[in-house]
Protein backbone atom coordinates (compact mmCIF):
# COMPACT_ATOMS: atom_id res chain seq x y z
CA UNK A 1 0.00 0.00 0.00
CA UNK A 2 3.14 2.29 0.58
CA UNK A 3 4.20 2.02 -2.58
CA UNK A 4 0.79 2.73 -3.85
CA UNK A 5 0.85 5.85 -1.98
CA UNK A 6 4.16 6.81 -3.08
CA UNK A 7 3.20 7.03 -7.19
CA UNK A 8 -0.21 8.31 -6.31
CA UNK A 9 1.59 11.32 -4.26
CA UNK A 10 4.00 11.87 -7.01
CA UNK A 11 1.49 11.96 -9.59
CA UNK A 12 -0.36 14.54 -7.61
CA UNK A 13 2.62 17.14 -6.97
CA UNK A 14 3.46 16.83 -10.61
CA UNK A 15 0.09 17.17 -11.77
CA UNK A 16 -1.78 19.39 -9.32
CA UNK A 17 -1.79 22.28 -12.06
CA UNK A 18 -3.93 20.42 -13.76
CA UNK A 19 -6.59 20.19 -10.81
CA UNK A 20 -6.19 24.02 -10.11
CA UNK A 21 -7.94 24.37 -14.07
CA UNK A 22 -10.06 21.76 -13.54
CA UNK A 23 -11.41 23.69 -10.29
CA UNK A 24 -11.45 26.91 -12.29
CA UNK A 25 -13.32 26.15 -14.72
CA UNK A 26 -15.99 24.33 -12.59
CA UNK A 27 -16.41 27.38 -10.54
CA UNK A 28 -17.00 29.68 -13.46
CA UNK A 29 -20.17 27.92 -14.34
CA UNK A 30 -22.78 29.33 -12.29
CA UNK A 31 -24.62 26.67 -10.33
CA UNK A 32 -27.18 28.54 -7.77
CA UNK A 33 -29.46 25.55 -6.55
CA UNK A 34 -32.01 24.30 -8.47
CA UNK A 35 -29.76 25.44 -11.72
CA UNK A 36 -26.96 23.84 -11.86
CA UNK A 37 -27.89 22.37 -15.45
CA UNK A 38 -24.80 23.96 -17.25
CA UNK A 39 -22.29 22.41 -14.47
CA UNK A 40 -23.80 19.17 -14.59
CA UNK A 41 -23.38 18.71 -18.28
CA UNK A 42 -19.89 19.90 -17.93
CA UNK A 43 -19.19 17.26 -15.24
CA UNK A 44 -20.94 14.58 -16.96
CA UNK A 45 -18.55 15.42 -19.88
CA UNK A 46 -15.72 15.36 -17.54
CA UNK A 47 -16.33 11.94 -15.99
CA UNK A 48 -16.92 10.71 -19.65
CA UNK A 49 -13.42 11.60 -20.95
CA UNK A 50 -11.70 10.25 -17.67
CA UNK A 51 -12.73 6.76 -18.60
CA UNK A 52 -15.91 7.20 -15.82
CA UNK A 53 -18.60 4.42 -16.66
CA UNK A 54 -22.26 4.74 -16.73
CA UNK A 55 -22.38 8.67 -16.73
CA UNK A 56 -26.01 10.42 -17.07
CA UNK A 57 -26.99 13.54 -15.82
CA UNK A 58 -30.91 13.09 -13.90
CA UNK A 59 -33.59 15.33 -14.06
CA UNK A 60 -32.71 16.94 -10.52
CA UNK A 61 -29.53 17.39 -12.46
CA UNK A 62 -27.40 15.25 -10.20
CA UNK A 63 -24.72 13.49 -11.84
CA UNK A 64 -23.72 9.61 -12.05
CA UNK A 65 -21.17 7.52 -13.05
CA UNK A 66 -19.36 4.42 -11.91
CA UNK A 67 -15.72 3.30 -11.95
CA UNK A 68 -15.28 -0.46 -12.14
CA UNK A 69 -13.68 -2.25 -9.44
CA UNK A 70 -12.41 -5.54 -7.76
CA UNK A 71 -14.88 -6.82 -6.57
CA UNK A 72 -14.88 -5.36 -2.78
CA UNK A 73 -17.23 -3.10 -0.83
CA UNK A 74 -18.39 -0.40 -3.10
CA UNK A 75 -18.54 3.50 -2.14
CA UNK A 76 -20.07 6.51 -3.12
CA UNK A 77 -18.28 9.65 -3.48
CA UNK A 78 -20.57 12.39 -3.01
CA UNK A 79 -19.95 16.07 -3.98
CA UNK A 80 -22.12 18.46 -4.42
CA UNK A 81 -22.64 20.79 -7.47
CA UNK A 82 -24.71 23.75 -6.56
CA UNK A 83 -23.81 27.16 -4.52
CA UNK A 84 -25.13 29.66 -2.70
CA UNK A 85 -24.78 32.39 -5.05
CA UNK A 86 -27.38 33.67 -7.59
CA UNK A 87 -27.08 34.36 -11.49
CA UNK A 88 -25.59 37.40 -12.32
CA UNK A 89 -22.77 36.99 -8.92
CA UNK A 90 -19.16 37.26 -10.78
CA UNK A 91 -17.53 34.24 -10.08
CA UNK A 92 -14.48 34.84 -12.08
CA UNK A 93 -11.14 33.59 -10.31
CA UNK A 94 -8.59 35.27 -9.71
CA UNK A 95 -4.95 33.75 -8.57
CA UNK A 96 -2.60 35.43 -6.03
CA UNK A 97 -0.13 33.58 -5.28
CA UNK A 98 -0.76 29.87 -3.50
CA UNK A 99 -4.49 31.23 -3.65
CA UNK A 100 -7.46 30.71 -5.56
CA UNK A 101 -10.43 33.33 -4.81
CA UNK A 102 -13.87 33.17 -5.82
CA UNK A 103 -17.65 33.07 -4.54
CA UNK A 104 -17.71 29.13 -4.49
CA UNK A 105 -14.11 28.54 -5.11
CA UNK A 106 -13.71 25.79 -2.59
CA UNK A 107 -17.53 25.63 -1.79
CA UNK A 108 -18.12 23.22 -3.57
CA UNK A 109 -15.56 23.20 -6.99
CA UNK A 110 -13.05 21.73 -5.03
CA UNK A 111 -14.86 18.50 -4.21
CA UNK A 112 -16.36 18.72 -7.81
CA UNK A 113 -12.47 18.68 -9.22
CA UNK A 114 -11.65 16.38 -6.86
CA UNK A 115 -13.79 13.74 -8.05
CA UNK A 116 -12.89 14.41 -11.74
CA UNK A 117 -9.13 14.64 -10.14
CA UNK A 118 -9.82 11.08 -8.69
CA UNK A 119 -10.60 9.48 -12.11
CA UNK A 120 -8.18 11.15 -14.41
CA UNK A 121 -5.85 9.25 -11.56
CA UNK A 122 -7.48 5.90 -11.47
CA UNK A 123 -7.24 6.03 -15.41
CA UNK A 124 -3.96 7.65 -16.26
CA UNK A 125 -2.24 5.77 -13.39
CA UNK A 126 -3.98 1.99 -14.81
CA UNK A 127 -5.08 1.27 -11.63
CA UNK A 128 -8.28 -1.17 -10.40
CA UNK A 129 -9.92 0.02 -7.29
CA UNK A 130 -10.59 -2.41 -4.79
CA UNK A 131 -14.28 -2.24 -5.29
CA UNK A 132 -17.01 -0.28 -7.36
CA UNK A 133 -16.44 3.68 -6.89
CA UNK A 134 -19.92 5.03 -7.72
CA UNK A 135 -19.24 9.16 -8.35
CA UNK A 136 -21.84 11.54 -7.39
CA UNK A 137 -22.37 15.05 -8.12
CA UNK A 138 -25.25 15.99 -6.44
CA UNK A 139 -27.16 18.95 -6.90
CA UNK A 140 -29.72 20.96 -4.64
CA UNK A 141 -27.26 20.55 -1.15
CA UNK A 142 -27.12 24.36 -0.22
CA UNK A 143 -30.24 26.11 1.67
CA UNK A 144 -33.53 25.58 0.19
CA UNK A 145 -32.21 22.66 -1.93
CA UNK A 146 -32.47 20.65 1.22
CA UNK A 147 -30.51 17.66 -0.02
CA UNK A 148 -32.11 17.11 -2.19
CA UNK A 149 -30.03 15.52 -4.78
CA UNK A 150 -28.44 13.23 -2.29
CA UNK A 151 -31.92 12.20 -0.89
CA UNK A 152 -32.52 10.87 -4.64
CA UNK A 153 -29.06 9.27 -4.88
CA UNK A 154 -29.56 6.97 -1.76
CA UNK A 155 -32.93 6.30 -3.31
CA UNK A 156 -31.23 4.65 -6.29
CA UNK A 157 -27.92 3.43 -4.36
CA UNK A 158 -29.26 2.69 -0.74
CA UNK A 159 -28.94 -1.32 -1.44
CA UNK A 160 -26.09 -0.61 -3.51
CA UNK A 161 -23.22 1.09 -1.29
CA UNK A 162 -21.43 -0.06 1.77
CA UNK A 163 -20.06 3.12 2.79
CA UNK A 164 -20.72 7.19 1.29
CA UNK A 165 -17.83 9.61 1.58
CA UNK A 166 -19.50 13.31 1.35
CA UNK A 167 -16.49 15.59 -0.10
CA UNK A 168 -17.07 19.21 1.32
CA UNK A 169 -15.35 21.61 3.96
CA UNK A 170 -11.83 21.70 4.84
CA UNK A 171 -8.55 19.73 5.38
CA UNK A 172 -8.87 17.57 8.27
CA UNK A 173 -12.56 18.04 8.88
CA UNK A 174 -14.17 14.34 10.05
CA UNK A 175 -17.71 14.93 9.83
CA UNK A 176 -19.65 11.75 10.85
CA UNK A 177 -22.74 13.05 13.07
CA UNK A 178 -25.46 15.03 10.66
CA UNK A 179 -27.29 17.90 12.33
CA UNK A 180 -30.82 17.34 11.65
CA UNK A 181 -33.22 20.93 10.70
CA UNK A 182 -36.01 21.96 10.14
CA UNK A 183 -37.39 25.22 7.69
CA UNK A 184 -40.72 26.64 8.26
CA UNK A 185 -42.32 29.75 6.68
CA UNK A 186 -44.89 31.72 8.64
CA UNK A 187 -47.40 33.70 6.52
CA UNK A 188 -49.56 35.78 8.51
CA UNK A 189 -52.19 37.56 7.02
CA UNK A 190 -54.45 39.89 8.32
CA UNK A 191 -57.32 42.42 7.17
CA UNK A 192 -54.65 45.12 6.64
CA UNK A 193 -56.09 48.95 6.61
CA UNK A 194 -54.86 52.38 6.65
CA UNK A 195 -52.62 53.74 9.27
CA UNK A 196 -54.96 56.22 11.03
CA UNK A 197 -58.34 55.64 9.52
CA UNK A 198 -57.94 51.77 10.66
CA UNK A 199 -56.09 51.77 13.72
CA UNK A 200 -56.45 49.05 16.26
CA UNK A 201 -57.24 46.60 13.71
CA UNK A 202 -54.35 43.80 13.85
CA UNK A 203 -51.57 44.16 11.84
CA UNK A 204 -49.34 40.96 10.17
CA UNK A 205 -46.30 42.96 10.89
CA UNK A 206 -46.88 43.51 14.65
CA UNK A 207 -48.26 39.75 14.87
CA UNK A 208 -45.05 38.89 13.23
CA UNK A 209 -42.69 41.02 15.96
CA UNK A 210 -44.97 39.29 18.67
CA UNK A 211 -43.95 35.31 17.16
CA UNK A 212 -40.25 36.57 17.01
CA UNK A 213 -40.01 37.62 20.06
CA UNK A 214 -41.89 34.87 21.72
CA UNK A 215 -39.46 32.34 20.22
CA UNK A 216 -36.56 34.58 20.56
CA UNK A 217 -37.35 33.44 24.58
CA UNK A 218 -37.88 29.83 23.88
CA UNK A 219 -34.63 27.94 25.91
CA UNK A 220 -32.60 25.39 24.11
CA UNK A 221 -30.03 22.87 25.45
CA UNK A 222 -26.51 23.25 24.69
CA UNK A 223 -25.93 19.44 25.15
CA UNK A 224 -27.27 17.86 22.55
CA UNK A 225 -26.85 21.14 20.45
CA UNK A 226 -29.94 22.80 19.39
CA UNK A 227 -30.38 26.14 17.71
CA UNK A 228 -33.04 28.20 15.77
CA UNK A 229 -33.11 31.59 13.77
CA UNK A 230 -35.15 33.89 12.06
CA UNK A 231 -33.16 34.35 8.77
CA UNK A 232 -35.66 36.45 6.64
CA UNK A 233 -39.08 38.53 7.18
CA UNK A 234 -41.13 40.63 4.49
CA UNK A 235 -44.25 42.21 4.20
CA UNK A 236 -46.40 45.14 4.54
CA UNK A 237 -47.03 47.80 1.57
CA UNK A 238 -46.63 51.18 3.03
CA UNK A 239 -45.42 53.35 5.59
CA UNK A 240 -49.11 54.14 6.62
CA UNK A 241 -51.03 51.21 5.84
CA UNK A 242 -51.60 48.34 8.50
CA UNK A 243 -50.10 45.15 6.94
CA UNK A 244 -52.45 42.70 5.54
CA UNK A 245 -49.78 40.38 5.25
CA UNK A 246 -45.64 39.22 6.43
CA UNK A 247 -43.35 36.01 6.70
CA UNK A 248 -40.53 34.53 8.10
CA UNK A 249 -38.67 31.80 7.31
CA UNK A 250 -37.07 30.37 11.03
CA UNK A 251 -34.43 27.69 11.08
CA UNK A 252 -34.02 25.05 13.45
CA UNK A 253 -31.35 22.45 14.18
CA UNK A 254 -30.54 20.12 16.95
CA UNK A 255 -27.70 16.63 16.66
CA UNK A 256 -30.64 15.27 18.08
CA UNK A 257 -33.91 14.63 16.55
CA UNK A 258 -35.86 14.62 19.79
CA UNK A 259 -34.96 17.38 20.56
CA UNK A 260 -35.60 18.95 17.46
CA UNK A 261 -39.16 18.13 17.29
CA UNK A 262 -39.74 19.33 21.30
CA UNK A 263 -38.29 22.84 19.93
CA UNK A 264 -40.48 22.88 16.41
CA UNK A 265 -43.71 22.02 18.77
CA UNK A 266 -43.13 24.77 21.12
CA UNK A 267 -42.54 27.14 17.87
CA UNK A 268 -45.64 25.87 16.40
CA UNK A 269 -47.60 26.82 20.00
CA UNK A 270 -45.86 29.83 19.95
CA UNK A 271 -47.37 31.03 16.51
CA UNK A 272 -51.05 29.29 17.31
CA UNK A 273 -51.14 31.46 20.32
CA UNK A 274 -50.27 34.66 18.90
CA UNK A 275 -52.64 34.58 15.97
CA UNK A 276 -55.89 33.45 18.22
CA UNK A 277 -57.50 36.83 17.88
CA UNK A 278 -60.55 37.70 15.03
CA UNK A 279 -58.85 38.60 11.66
CA UNK A 280 -55.44 37.19 12.04
CA UNK A 281 -54.59 33.49 10.19
CA UNK A 282 -51.13 31.88 10.19
CA UNK A 283 -50.25 29.56 7.56
CA UNK A 284 -47.12 27.60 8.34
CA UNK A 285 -45.19 25.57 5.48
CA UNK A 286 -42.42 23.11 6.01
CA UNK A 287 -39.87 24.30 3.51
CA UNK A 288 -36.67 22.37 4.94
CA UNK A 289 -36.29 18.73 6.31
CA UNK A 290 -32.98 17.62 6.63
CA UNK A 291 -32.59 14.40 8.62
CA UNK A 292 -29.86 13.87 10.88
CA UNK A 293 -28.31 10.80 12.45
CA UNK A 294 -24.47 9.83 13.52
CA UNK A 295 -21.85 7.05 14.06
CA UNK A 296 -19.77 6.45 17.05
CA UNK A 297 -16.30 7.97 17.49
CA UNK A 298 -14.82 4.22 17.45
CA UNK A 299 -17.03 2.96 14.20
CA UNK A 300 -14.12 1.91 12.04
CA UNK A 301 -15.12 3.70 9.50
CA UNK A 302 -14.93 7.10 11.43
CA UNK A 303 -10.99 5.03 13.13
CA UNK A 304 -10.04 4.45 9.15
CA UNK A 305 -10.58 8.31 8.40
CA UNK A 306 -8.59 9.40 11.26
CA UNK A 307 -6.09 7.03 10.87
CA UNK A 308 -5.08 8.13 7.74
CA UNK A 309 -5.33 11.66 8.35
CA UNK A 310 -3.08 11.52 11.56
CA UNK A 311 -0.86 9.57 8.86
CA UNK A 312 -0.77 12.58 6.65
CA UNK A 313 0.36 15.23 9.59
CA UNK A 314 -3.36 16.03 9.81
CA UNK A 315 -5.13 17.13 12.48
CA UNK A 316 -8.79 15.68 12.43
CA UNK A 317 -11.20 18.27 13.29
CA UNK A 318 -14.19 16.58 14.40
CA UNK A 319 -17.20 18.10 14.81
CA UNK A 320 -21.11 17.61 13.81
CA UNK A 321 -22.49 19.49 10.66
CA UNK A 322 -24.84 19.76 8.11
CA UNK A 323 -23.87 17.73 4.79
CA UNK A 324 -24.77 15.13 1.88
CA UNK A 325 -23.74 12.72 4.63
CA UNK A 326 -27.05 13.39 6.60
CA UNK A 327 -28.89 11.49 4.47
CA UNK A 328 -26.91 7.99 4.07
CA UNK A 329 -26.64 8.36 8.13
CA UNK A 330 -30.27 8.79 8.89
CA UNK A 331 -30.42 5.70 6.15
CA UNK A 332 -27.82 3.24 8.68
CA UNK A 333 -25.26 3.62 5.44
CA UNK A 334 -22.01 4.58 7.45
CA UNK A 335 -20.88 7.95 5.67
CA UNK A 336 -18.69 10.73 6.94
CA UNK A 337 -17.67 14.04 4.91
CA UNK A 338 -13.82 15.64 4.68
CA UNK A 339 -12.65 17.93 3.10
CA UNK A 340 -9.66 18.45 0.39
CA UNK A 341 -7.89 21.95 1.11
CA UNK A 342 -7.79 24.78 3.31
CA UNK A 343 -9.56 28.12 3.23
CA UNK A 344 -11.92 30.84 4.52
CA UNK A 345 -14.75 33.02 3.53
CA UNK A 346 -17.33 30.60 2.82
CA UNK A 347 -20.76 31.99 1.44
CA UNK A 348 -19.13 35.04 0.62
CA UNK A 349 -17.93 37.11 -2.11
CA UNK A 350 -14.65 37.17 -0.87
CA UNK A 351 -13.86 32.75 -0.49
CA UNK A 352 -10.92 31.52 -1.34
CA UNK A 353 -8.42 28.08 -1.13
CA UNK A 354 -5.20 27.64 -0.58
CA UNK A 355 -3.59 25.60 -3.63
CA UNK A 356 -0.78 23.66 -2.05
CA UNK A 357 -3.05 21.90 0.55
CA UNK A 358 -4.36 20.45 -2.23
CA UNK A 359 -2.48 17.48 -3.29
CA UNK A 360 -2.43 16.22 0.56
CA UNK A 361 -6.52 16.38 0.45
CA UNK A 362 -6.26 14.45 -2.56
CA UNK A 363 -3.79 11.74 -0.84
CA UNK A 364 -6.51 11.15 1.77
CA UNK A 365 -9.18 10.87 -0.35
CA UNK A 366 -7.42 8.12 -2.45
CA UNK A 367 -6.42 6.07 0.65
CA UNK A 368 -9.66 6.67 2.21
CA UNK A 369 -11.86 5.05 -0.75
CA UNK A 370 -8.85 2.05 -1.16
CA UNK A 371 -8.65 1.06 2.80
CA UNK A 372 -12.58 1.74 3.16
CA UNK A 373 -13.23 -0.62 0.13
CA UNK A 374 -10.99 -3.25 1.93
CA UNK A 375 -13.11 -2.87 5.76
Amino acid sequence: MQKLLTAVELYLTSTLEEMVQENIRICEIPAPSFQEQDRAQYIAQRFSAEGVQEVQVDDAHNVYGRIFGAGGRSVMLAAHSDTVFPLGTDVTVRREGDRLMAPGVRDNSTGIAALITLARLIRELKLTPPGDIILVATACEEGLGDLKGMKRAMELFHDSVDHVIAVDGNLGGLVYQGIASRRLRVLVTTGGGHSWGDFGRPSAIHTLGRIIAEISRIEVPSKPRTSYNVGVISGGTSINTIAGSAEMLLDMRSVDSIELAKLEDKVRRVISAETRGAGVTAEIEVVGDRPGGGLSSDHVLVRTVRNIQRSLGLTSVEEASSTDANVPLSQGVPAVCIGITEGRGTHRLDEYLNITPMIKGMEQLFAVVWETQQL
